[in-house]
């Protein structure tokens, strides 16, 4: 039965999941050390889980907020001091 281990990581590492999966459940149905048996386990929860992640999309992401086009805001525009009104003052 450590043969059927050495095969399913040895498909693990070639991401042959399916013959991973074969040799694992293999083991399972006919026995071996609590051990194996647990390593098996854990190694189909982790197939398992891998391909539950590639079969489902990712999150997409919220709309992001946009803002108001530059150069139309509430405020009026202060004047450039070249277009500034001066008031001349005559100081006696």
């Amino acid at each position: 039965m450590r043969e059927e281990i050495r095969l399913g990581n040895e498909a693990l590492a070639q991401n042959d999941m399916a013959t991973a999966k074969r040799h694992f459940q293999h083991l399972l149905d006919h026995g071996g050390t609590h051990m194996q048996e647990q390593i098996a386990g854990n190694r189909l929860r982790e197939i398992q889980a891998t391909q539950e992640a590639l079969r489902t999309p990712p999150l997409a992401k919220p709309p992001r907020r946009r803002s108001a086009p530059r150069g139309k805001t509430a405020h009026p525009k202060a004047p450039k001091p070249s277009e500034a009104i001066c008031e001349v003052v005559d100081v006696k």
